[in-house]
């Protein structure tokens, strides 16, 4: 996420599933330069590493020892992390009964084999141009136009996403939501267009404050904006709340009508311990978040927020959340 918001990967990533290392070299081969390649040569495998690598297109083999390819794709289907992940079957089987069960699994496409390389380059160039072409359309979707920071939409479908993850990891995550103070102040002593430059430059600061890929900062609405911290407990994301409220201090930005003489924030802090978590048995499907845990996460967020603008402003504070299992 380049600590701020989502990146589109330069290189489309491939994966190739089959049991037939031969196979496998074989579209390897004729792949190569369309992207950046990996393989697996069982199902099992192969659902371990769409997880970790999130491939643009999987080029998946429909007969293999253990989990076939349509177990595999069924997997994929039903699992709320990896269902649009594009996936064409490859087959030595090419009855029309055969394809026909694939595509209503969800796969994109269907090549016989043996394979011929034109029809595979073009077929695989084509879903490869789709899915850049919905990458794009989706970031536009999800970019605030003013900050370019991840907007509301896209901070709520994260926090569905990393729900899902965590609960399958049994990690933590934390939530900051920040607020410039005196904001309104701001707005009418130096005008809104002034004001758009301050959200601006606090977008900026809170990109050189959250470092790691995996962060999330997002613009919550109006002067509001939001963190969103996987794998992070309350500790950690106290001492990112603390050190975000301390930099935009030094930033000695003025603001002659606030009560500090410069522009500030204040922030809330909520975390979900890993220990908090519902127990998801490996091997079950992910249910999507419950209501009341985006909920209750976003609502413990802005009750800390609202704990630190009345004791003072220009500070952070943490309230714990508590989850029914």
């Amino acid at each position: 996420m380049n600590g701020a918001f989502p990146t589109m990967e330069p290189v489309p990533s491939l994966l190739i599933v089959d049991d037939d290392i031969s196979a496998i070299r074989v579209l390897s081969k004729v792949l190569q330069g369309l992207g950046q390649i990996r393989f697996a040569t069982s199902g099992v495998q192969a659902l371990k590493m769409v997880r970790e690598m999130r491939p643009d297109l999987i080029l998946l083999d429909a007969e293999m020892p253990g989990m076939n390819g349509f177990e595999v794709c069924e997997a994929l289907k039903a699992d709320q992390l990896l269902k649009d992940v594009p996936v064409i079957f490859v087959t030595s089987h090419t009855e029309t009964r055969i394809e026909e069960a694939g595509l209503a699994l969800g796969a994109v496409d269907f090549i016989g084999k043996p394979i011929q390389p034109l029809i595979v380059t073009a077929r695989v160039k084509t879903h490869l141009r789709l899915k850049m072409a919905m990458d794009q359309l989706n970031l536009l979707a999800q970019t605030d136009g003013l900050t370019g920071l991840a907007n509301r939409r896209f901070l709520d479908q994260s926090i569905e996403r990393e729900w899902l993850r965590v609960r399958r990891n049994q990690e933590a995550f934390s939530l900051l939501l920040l607020d410039i103070d005196f904001f309104k102040r701001y707005n009418d002593r130096y005008g809104h267009l002034q004001g758009d430059e301050c959200l601006i430059s606090i977008a900026h600061a809170l990109r050189c404050c959250v470092h790691r890929s995996t962060d999330l900062v997002a613009r919550y609405g109006g002067e509001e904006f939001a963190v969103l911290l996987p794998d992070t407990g309350a500790e950690g994301a106290c001492r990112m709340a603390e050190d975000i409220v301390q930099y935009i201090h030094s930033l000695k930005m003025p603001h002659e009508t606030g009560d500090f003489g410069r522009v500030t924030v204040s922030v809330g802090v909520a975390s979900l311990e890993a220990g908090m978590l519902p127990v998801t048995r490996p091997g079950t499907a992910v249910t999507p978040v419950p209501d009341s845990i985006a909920v209750a996460l976003l609502a413990e967020a802005d009750r800390a927020l609202y704990r630190a603008k009345h004791e003072g402003r220009n500070c952070s504070r943490f309230v714990p959340i508590e989850v029914e299992q």
